[in-house]
């Protein structure tokens, strides 16, 4: 439990604020990895599509 802890701790959440961040994270980030694969084969497709979200992502976890 004191590594569980430890984490909440340095990133300064709650367990729920935590949960619902890193939980929607993982689908973005899933999302992100198909289109960047479909973009790989198809450059005309989802161009920057991955950037965006990275960047996205970047931005919402300074904030919270």
């Amino acid at each position: 439990m004191g590594m569980f802890k430890k984490h909440l701790d340095e990133a300064g959440k709650s367990y729920w604020i935590h949960f619902k961040f890193a939980f929607v994270a993982g689908f973005v980030l899933l999302y992100a990895g198909i289109t960047s694969i479909i973009h790989a084969i198809f450059p005309c497709f989802f161009k920057f599509t991955s950037l965006k979200i990275i960047k996205s992502l970047i931005k919402k976890a300074e904030k919270t």
